[in-house]
């Protein structure tokens, strides 16, 4: 793979991860629908393993 490929596929995953982080946190919002907060935990997961590829892509 290419370095400048490389970083961008690095820098897109660790963006997407940061962002999936926060997404639980907007649980506490009345306009979020009860079933998609469900999926909350499973996004806070994916969201860590994005950052953790990120950054081994780095």
């Amino acid at each position: 793979m290419d370095i400048k490929t490389k970083k961008q596929f690095s820098l897109g995953f660790f963006a997407i991860g940061f962002v999936m982080l926060f997404i639980p946190d907007l649980k506490h919002l009345d306009a979020i629908p009860l079933g998609i907060s469900q999926y909350f935990g499973i996004m806070f997961y994916l969201g860590l393993l994005f950052l953790v590829f990120g950054y081994y892509l780095k």
